[in-house]
């Protein structure tokens, strides 16, 4: 064979081996694709958000519902919601990528969509540092890296400032409240219990079993928090008014009551730290 001929077939090999995507999901799976996504399905709202905040909104072909930022988010096709999803629709669109959310999802509906075949990388965020690192994997998966090192950049940066500004302040205990009826709360391995210790707060349920664990009226009491926040979607006020039930607990007694934004601090996106800055600013309020 022709030395010329051979070097071409060589490097076309070469390119064909450096044009490969390696990235391993976050349940340790070693997901490949041949270059970068060109039609991705996602699966969770945050997912949706971070596709765009790499700047792949061009890249996306159909979401589930409440994926509803950025704004060109809202136009995108829905095939269901976290938990159930027309599978048939799904594969209608011919998704070269499916990501998905453990939390959200679940091992059943991902281990089905894996059974047909699907590239499906799995999202299994639990702290603050888990958010860059999807960004920068998602960026590799859909030929955006120089914009994912740009966000992941101005994330950390946030972040840093917000721990410099409040993280060593004195701790403050506090109750954050995510439902009214029955009564939940974050345990300490979620990410909103992070953005707490950030803030220079202690979570007061960070021992209790679950990621999302109930409550009764007695164990807050007992807890006795100097701060009680309300990241609840609806009837926030309600939450507000049912604690002064209570006005010997030091949070009602200090009239340190507040809510914040769940839509900026529940995601797992770069937004969090506008939700932050308001929790480290409500747990301040009490010092």
């Amino acid at each position: 064979m022709p030395r010329t001929l051979l070097a071409l077939l060589l490097a076309l090999c070469g390119a064909a081996v450096s044009a490969e995507i390696r990235v391993q999901d976050d349940i340790g799976e070693q997901l490949v694709l041949e270059g970068p996504a060109q039609r991705v399905i996602t699966m969770a709202p945050h997912l949706t958000e971070l596709v765009y905040a790499v700047g792949g909104g061009d890249q996306m072909t159909a979401t589930v519902a409440w994926s509803d930022f950025p704004a060109a988010a809202k136009a995108l096709p829905v095939i269901g919601s976290n938990n159930k999803i027309n599978y048939e629709a799904l594969l209608q669109y011919q998704p070269d990528l499916v990501l998905v959310w453990l939390s959200g999802n679940g091992e059943s509906m991902i281990n089905r969509l894996k059974s047909l075949g699907l590239n499906v990388y799995v999202n299994k965020p639990r702290h603050l540092d888990d958010i860059p690192r999807t960004v920068l994997n998602i960026g590799k998966l859909l030929g955006r890296e120089e914009a994912a090192e740009s966000v992941v950049a101005v994330f950390r940066q946030a972040m840093k400032t917000l721990g410099d500004e409040y993280g060593q302040s004195r701790p403050v205990t506090v109750y954050y409240q995510i439902w009214q009826s029955p009564l939940m709360t974050f345990g300490g391995s979620h990410l909103v219990s992070d953005v707490m210790d950030l803030c220079g707060g202690r979570n007061a349920f960070a021992d209790t079993a679950g990621l999302v664990p109930r409550l009764g009226v007695e164990s807050v009491l007992a807890a006795d928090p100097e701060v009680i926040v309300v990241g609840q979607y609806t009837e926030a006020e309600t939450a507000f008014d049912y604690w002064r039930q209570w006005p010997q607990l030091r949070a009602v007694a200090g009239g340190h009551i507040y809510g914040v934004d769940p839509y900026l601090l529940h995601r797992h996106t770069p937004r969090i730290v506008k939700g932050a800055r308001q929790l480290c600013e409500a747990i301040d309020r009490a010092r």
